[in-house]
């Protein structure tokens, strides 16, 4: 049910554009309602006229930590369509006051393709002194990345520093940020150092949809037929520059036209048929008690073991780590959490799966949390595969959705779900919160049989 005052800016929003003192009253309103965690709230602010107090409004809560990061998020993705003028001036010159911003605001102002911040982003990159795999927080360059990612008119020598990112000792959250930057840049050499790329499991796919990005072309790892169709276009690149959700329809269709047959996901490690890639995998399970209706934990149980068994034959580079979450929150390595795919950690991962055991509660919110301030910073994670049979018990959805975006933006890292027992959204055709936890985090949502 509505609030009076969520009603009354429903109300201003599908009136008139509201003169100056009825623009206050409403931003009043909105941050009220924004703060009490209310995101439909945002809503007018696509058409309320750019001015200082919308600038004001949207700093007072983009620098609370009462408003949840899927709001920021969605705030900035507002304030990214206003027009140049007063507001987006507002918001450059706090920037320009407040380089050393909380990680929340500078995320917000790297979705906002603020013109004004290029410099202030160029030199976040151009500071961080080289080891990169040393930084304390990657998480702030690889930003300044991600905010210079929009501009197609980036000069070559910033386009080269950041295709140098991609650099296979860098931060994984560096890196990703550089794949998927690049896609935004019209530059040759771009291009080429994305190819370079098709290959790497932890960003390959990164650098792929970049690919299709900026030419509308997808030959996957087939580097011949990228050389072929570069020498057919020596005379110019006929830039596309698409959006990047068109590469994911693309995907879709590929899929559905697709023999199963076909699929590289069936020769491979896999979990719940998902396939199993990239240079870090986090699993993230659920043991609450409800695990033991259908013998689910025996099925887990299964799957895991099926698992191990396959990553025990590939690469020791590989890194893991297991989190499994019900009575208690229990990681299976010790430290961080995460380890090297070698045979001591294989034996002690094997011990760890046996003793699954079904028993309490859902602590989604107390599992995520976990994995994002204690496993997550420099663990090298480009992957989660997070398994579920119901609700959290410790939070509501949409504070475990916040935690998951907050995880896939901070760290770059794709979040693919497995619902056990399929959960209904909370309103007739709304996705269920593993399924949404997926689409918003660049995952893929699983419903076994």
């Amino acid at each position: 049910m509505r609030s009076p005052a969520l009603a009354f800016l429903l109300l201003l929003h599908t009136a008139a554009l509201p003169a100056a003192e009825d623009a206050t009253v409403m931003l009043k309103a909105l941050v009220k309602e924004v703060r009490g965690g209310k995101q439909e709230a945002l809503e007018p602010l696509k058409d309320l006229p750019g001015g200082k107090l919308a600038a004001e409004a949207v700093l007072s809560l983009i620098n609370d930590r009462r408003v949840g990061y899927g709001m920021k998020l969605r705030l900035a993705e507002i304030v990214a369509e206003w027009p140049a003028g007063e507001a987006r001036q507002v918001l450059a010159e706090w920037l320009a006051r407040h380089p050393a911003c909380e990680d929340d605001a500078l995320m917000f102002f790297s979705g906002i393709r603020l013109m004004e911040a290029r410099g202030y982003f160029w030199s976040l990159i151009t500071q961080a002194k080289p080891p990169l795999s040393a930084l304390k927080d990657p998480t702030r360059v690889a930003l300044a990345v991600r905010a210079l990612g929009p501009y197609q008119d980036n000069p070559e020598n910033v386009v080269a520093r950041i295709a140098a990112l991609l650099d296979a000792a860098n931060p994984h959250v560096i890196r990703a940020c550089a794949a998927e930057a690049l896609g935004g840049m019209r530059s040759t050499a771009g291009l080429r150092a994305l190819l370079s790329c098709l290959g790497d499991d932890a960003i390959g796919d990164s650098a792929r949809a970049s690919l299709f990005q900026l030419t509308g072309q997808d030959f996957g790892q087939d580097l011949s037929k990228w050389d072929t169709w570069l020498k057919e276009h020596q005379d110019g690149i006929p830039w596309k520059m698409l959006p990047r959700s068109e590469y994911a329809e693309y995907l879709k269709l590929q899929k559905l036209l697709k023999p199963l047959d076909d699929d590289p996901a069936m020769n491979m490690a896999s979990f719940y048929g998902l396939e199993v890639r990239g240079k870090g995998a986090l699993f993230i399970l659920d043991v609450s008690g409800s695990m033991n209706a259908d013998d689910r934990i025996g099925k887990l149980h299964a799957q895991m073991s099926n698992l191990l068994a396959v990553l025990q034959t590939k690469s020791s580079k590989l890194r893991y780590g297991i989190l499994s979450f019900g009575e208690d929150v229990d990681s299976c390595f010790p430290g961080r959490g995460i380890s090297v795919n070698d045979d001591k950690n294989h034996k002690q991962a094997v011990q760890f799966v046996e003793g699954l055991q079904a028993r309490g509660g859902t602590p989604m919110c107390e599992a995520l949390n976990h994995a994002l301030t204690r496993m997550l910073p420099e663990g090298g994670i480009d992957a989660i595969y997070f398994l579920s049979d119901g609700q959290p018990s410790d939070g509501t959805p949409a504070q475990v959705l916040d935690l998951a975006r907050r995880i896939h933006t901070q760290f770059k890292v794709r979040i693919h779900t497995i619902s056990i027992g399929e959960e209904p959204g909370p309103t007739p055709g709304e996705l269920s919160l593993l399924h949404q936890i997926a689409d918003a985090c660049e995952g893929t949502f699983v419903l076994p049989p």
